[in-house]
Formats: C-alpha cells, sequence, structure tokens
C-alpha cells in the first residue's frame, strides 16, 4: 500500500514531497486519528469540548486539515492568548474550517491539480490548495497559503486526514486592509480607497436577497439558499508596474496622478469626483474588479470535458465592475493576450491573498481597457460561455464546477440569480453535472414544465455584428421552445429532438462524420450550415464510446440563432419559452452559447 501511495504522488506531479509526509492507512475514523496521534492532542481536545467528536466519528466523507500542537500554540501565541482563554467558538470556528464535508467524496492529495485547488469547508469559506517548491527543491503542498501538509494521504474510514503546519484560519480583512498590507501596492490601495469600491464590497451575504418562501433546508432538492454569499476578485498592480506603465506621481498627488494617467482610456468626465463611475480614476480600478471570488486555480475550466491537446489553450471570459466591459482569461493564468502574444501575466506567487469574501492577485503588467485592442484584437474573435459562467452568484456559492454538488441534481430558487437568470414558475429547472456526459465543461442546465419560460442575460460583448448560437445535445426527453434575442422572436421555434438518433440520419441537419468525407468535413460544415447547424466544437470530450471529441459525436450540436447587430455597450438577453405540446417533462438543454463576429466565420476554426 506504501508503494501504490507512492506511486500517487508521481501521478500528481509531488514526487519531491518528502517521505515524513507519505501515505499512511489506518482503521481509525477522523475523530479517532486525532485521538489516538500524539501530535494532534490539542486539536482533538476542541472536537471533545465542541460536540465534533462525534461529528467526525459518523460515516461520511470527510476531509479533515487539523493543525498539529505546535501550531495551535504559534497561533495562541500570535492571538495574545492562552488556552484556557479559548472559548467554544473560537474552539468550533478551528474544527470548521479545517474540515471539509462532502456527500460524495473525500480529498486525496491526487485529488489536488493545477496552481491552485478551492474547496468548500464547514465554516463556508473556501479551503484553497497550492503546491509549492521549498528551498531544497521539495514540492509542498500548502492550505490556504501558509499551513504547509507535514503529513498527507491519511486514510480512515470516513475520509481522509492531512496534518498541517498552521491553523487554518479564514481571513478577516476587508479588500482594503489587505492591500494596505501590501508595501509594493501602495498607488493602487489608494486608488481602490478613493473610489469608494471598499464600502460596496463589504458585505458577505446579498442583505436584498431573504431565501425561499417555505424553504427547507432539511430537503437536499433545494439546495442550501437561505442565503446568498457575495464575492470579488481584485487585480492589482505593483507600483513598479505602474511606474514603469508611465505613472508619474508624489505622495502629494498620488490620486490625482492616477486620474491623468486614467485619461488616456477611461475620458474627461466627473474629474475630481473619485467614487463618481465615470471618473477616470474610478473606471480604472472598475476594470480590476470582479463580482466573483476566484483563485488562480478557478478562472478557467481544463477539467475532463476539455480535450487533452486544448488545455492549454482554454478560455473564460467575466465581465468586470467597469459597466459592460469584459476581461479573458486564459489558462495559465494570463489575461487579455493579443494576436501579438502580449498579454497581462500574474504574478503566483504573490497572488491568492485572500480576503473575508475574495482574493486578490498581483499583475505584472498594465491592465486598462484599450478601445481599439479591446474590439480589434482580444474580444474580436468567438467568444464561447457555459450558462453556468454568467451568474455571479454560482461561483460564489460553490456551485459552479462543484461536482459533488451537481451529480445530486439540485435546483435554485427563481431570484437567487437577480437579472443574470431568470425563470418563471411554470418551470423546473435541473442542475447537473457528469464527467460521463457530453457537456461543455461537464455541465448543464435542464429546463422542463408545460409553461416554462426563462432568459440568461448573455455575456455583454462590444459592439459589432454578431452570430449567436446555441450548443446542445439532442435527445428524444427534449422538447421544442421559441427562441428571443433581446427580447425579440429568433425564428421558428427549434425543436431539440431533431437528430437524437444520430444526426447523420437525419437529413434536417446532413451530419457526416468527417472520416466518411474526402475533405475532412469540409464541404459537410458548409451544407450543415445551410439548414442552421453546426458540429460541435473539437476542443469539447467526451468518454463516451472510448473518449472523442464532441465533434465526432453526431447528437452533440449547435443551432444557428441568427446574426444580430449590436450598436452599443450593453446588456443582452437569451429567452427561451416552451412550444411544447407533448406534456410538461420534456426538457430544453441550456449548455453553452457562442458569439461570433460575422467578419470571422468564413476563417473560423473547428476548436
Amino acid at each position: 500500500m506504501i508503494v501504490a501511495a507512492a506511486l500517487s504522488f508521481v501521478a500528481c506531479n509531488s514526487d519531491d514531497i518528502k517521505d515524513d509526509a507519505m501515505y499512511t492507512f489506518t482503521g481509525e475514523t477522523a475523530a479517532s486519528f486525532c485521538q489516538h496521534t500524539p501530535e494532534l492532542s490539542r486539536f482533538y481536545e476542541m472536537l471533545v469540548a465542541t460536540g465534533d467528536e462525534s461529528l467526525l466519528g459518523i460515516y461520511g466523507h470527510f476531509t479533515l486539515f487539523p493543525p498539529t500542537n505546535t501550531a495551535i500554540d504559534a497561533w495562541l501565541s500570535e492571538r495574545g492568548q492562552r488556552w484556557e482563554d479559548l472559548t467554544i467558538e473560537d474552539m468550533q470556528k478551528v474544527v470548521y474550517s479545517s474540515t471539509i464535508r462532502t456527500g460524495a467524496q473525500e480529498f486525496l492529495t491526487t485529488d489536488f491539480v493545477g496552481n491552485a485547488t478551492s474547496l468548500l469547508s464547514m465554516q463556508d469559506r473556501t479551503i484553497q490548495i497550492s503546491f509549492v517548491t521549498n528551498d531544497k527543491g521539495q514540492r509542498e503542498i500548502l492550505v490556504n497559503s501558509i499551513a504547509r501538509i507535514v503529513s498527507a494521504d491519511n486514510e480512515v474510514h470516513n475520509g481522509v486526514v492531512h496534518i498541517v503546519d498552521h491553523v487554518i484560519e479564514p481571513s478577516e480583512a476587508t479588500f482594503l486592509q489587505r492591500l494596505c498590507q501590501q508595501p509594493s501596492l501602495s498607488i493602487f490601495a489608494r486608488a481602490f480607497a478613493a473610489s469608494g469600491f471598499n464600502d460596496q464590497m463589504s458585505d458577505l451575504y446579498d442583505p436584498n436577497y431573504t431565501g425561499p418562501a417555505g424553504f427547507d433546508s432539511e430537503d437536499p432538492s433545494q439546495g442550501h439558499y437561505e442565503h446568498c454569499k457575495l464575492g470579488w476578485t481584485v487585480f492589482a498592480e505593483t507600483d513598479e508596474v505602474l511606474h514603469q506603465a508611465g505613472l508619474i506621481v508624489t505622495d502629494s498627488d498620488t490620486l490625482s496622478a492616477v486620474e491623468r494617467f486614467a485619461e488616456k482610456w477611461y475620458g474627461t468626465e466627473a474629474l475630481g469626483r473619485y467614487t463618481d463611475e465615470r471618473n477616470p480614476l474610478h473606471r480604472f480600478v472598475a476594470y480590476h474588479i470582479l463580482n466573483r471570488q476566484m483563485n488562480t486555480g478557478s478562472m478557467v475550466y481544463t477539467g475532463f470535458a476539455c480535450a487533452p491537446t486544448y488545455r492549454s489553450k482554454a478560455y473564460e471570459y467575466y465581465e468586470t465592475m467597469l459597466p459592460y466591459r469584459m476581461i479573458e482569461v486564459k489558462a495559465g493564468p494570463e489575461i487579455n493576450r493579443q494576436r501579438n502574444g502580449h498579454s497581462v501575466h500574474l504574478d503566483n506567487e504573490a497572488s491568492n491573498m485572500e480576503t473575508m469574501n475574495g482574493y486578490i492577485h498581483v499583475l505584472r503588467d498594465l491592465l486598462v481597457y484599450d478601445e481599439d485592442i479591446m474590439t480589434s484584437d482580444v474580444m474580436h474573435k468567438r467568444i464561447r460561455f457555459d450558462f453556468y459562467a454568467v451568474p455571479p452568484q454560482l461561483t460564489n456559492n460553490h456551485i459552479r464546477w462543484n461536482w459533488d454538488y451537481l451529480s445530486n441534481a439540485h435546483a435554485f430558487p427563481q431570484d437567487f440569480c437577480g437579472d443574470y437568470f431568470k425563470y418563471n414558475t411554470g418551470s423546473t429547472l435541473t442542475l447537473w453535472a457528469s464527467d460521463g456526459w457530453t457537456n461543455y465543461q461537464s455541465d448543464e442546465m435542464l429546463i422542463a414544465g408545460p409553461m416554462y419560460d426563462f432568459t440568461l442575460r448573455m455575456l455583454p460583448v462590444p459592439p459589432g455584428n454578431y452570430e449567436i448560437r446555441l450548443g446542445y445535445r439532442a435527445e428524444n426527453w427534449r422538447g421544442i421552445a421559441q427562441l428571443f434575442i433581446d427580447g425579440q422572436i429568433a425564428g421558428i421555434p427549434v425543436d431539440l429532438t431533431i437528430g437524437y438518433n444520430g444526426a447523420e440520419n437525419d437529413p434536417r441537419i446532413g451530419y457526416v462524420h468527417d472520416e466518411d468525407t474526402s475533405d475532412d468535413g469540409i464541404e459537410n460544415d458548409k451544407m450543415m450550415r445551410n439548414h442552421g447547424y453546426m458540429k460541435a466544437p473539437t476542443s469539447m470530450y467526451t468518454g463516451q464510446e472510448g473518449g472523442k471529441s464532441l465533434r465526432d459525436m453526431s447528437a452533440c450540436l449547435r443551432i444557428i440563432i441568427g446574426q444580430y447587430l449590436f450598436q452599443s455597450y450593453g446588456p443582452h438577453y437569451f429567452r427561451a419559452k416552451n412550444m411544447d405540446d407533448k406534456g410538461g417533462g420534456r426538457q430544453f438543454h441550456a449548455d453553452y452559447i457562442e458569439y461570433i463576429p460575422v467578419d470571422l466565420i468564413r476563417d473560423e476554426d473547428r476548436e
């Protein structure tokens, strides 16, 4: 078993972790493991005092990060406290901040992937896993950037225990407090303070959301929606980066200097009024903020449903707090990559600074919304986005990319996502995900009901002439829906059953597998477009039929909704309404949507 464990560390590229952190197996529960491990006696006392010994002794899937006695003593010293001073509330916070409980799995080190992995603790706060190399060249695993795992993968009957050398304690700092703690970010910190965003970003939960009437927290089909968590991500340039970009500033006129610097991209309205959203300093700061909290490992999907050859090129688009202006994030991560190769890079070692409701990431390059570059280069391309990618609520409440949650087929209340996603009382919404299916990023929304009617606020692309498409998988349990773009009917109702038994057998689609053509499917692509369809992209992958691209799955299709001219920046809406007379059980498959500038269609790639 020890040999097998060593091989598992090789598989996760962590074979440099020291021998004393290798895998062990015990016949214990998580609670009894702590009881019988001398270096965890303090933590076990916390379990007993809080009553959580019984919790961690029951059957389940727990991932536990208990701190050693030495770590707890150091934590007490930092707080100026003695062991006897700790309250039950203090202990409960430590225990819950160290514990992950899911319904389906516990997390071994082989489940920690990428630069950073985000998990949700029982304290309802993020536990962030990252890999670093120490001064001896050994690979180490850190929890929340500070707690080193000193003994990993101790499997117990109800989970796994990873012993750490620091107490895991969620940050209570605001964004402004955290920025002000970093001397290298002093200029951005002053601009952020003056912009007024810190006051807007102080809440943990949406004060305008009260939860659904008659909510039953014991009913798993309803999810857990008593509250709606808020969160943000802030990107910040160091003083050095700003100086190199041409910012000239002295201590006496920092704000006016930043304002003058920002005028180049953000105009000259409302000068001196830094909290006014028209002000150039305010707009400069706004473009650095996303209304969802993400560490560097949770910005771009590179999981199983992403074709292996495409993972290094994967991307996501997010709207910033500068209204209707987006950033593009590519795997790395890097921001706003131009055709000439220039992009804005993150300093991964300095990033992932946790606040009470989000993260701060440090930039190595200047981040601005340059109108010419963004509209003619960075955003002038096919833009594909998952339905789950739009509402920030699905990220902030640990729903998006949470397979443990989504595999249990949950839903969210009608008003949970505000204007981003709305559905009527005649709709039944099901959230679902599986790596065994054929979805973009593995997840999907299913909307059914005899009177279903839902609206998604799409991503706000720059002004231009776009073709819009809907990606889905045809099945005989799908239905017929009328589509709308920005409130206007989009053609005739679409029948999502067409092609369910193989689009190659349906002349309304005309699908032919690439290998059955003499030109690798080029002419067939043109013919399908004439019918209003496209094959799925090659960048999407499924394990079905031995593993293949979705382009080779004839039931996986894109419907061409139509071409639309957007003359200004603003929100755009996709709506679907049931037109099926065969009963309320048939579904609409909400998977992904694409924009593409019309002038790029002729030379579009297959990814």
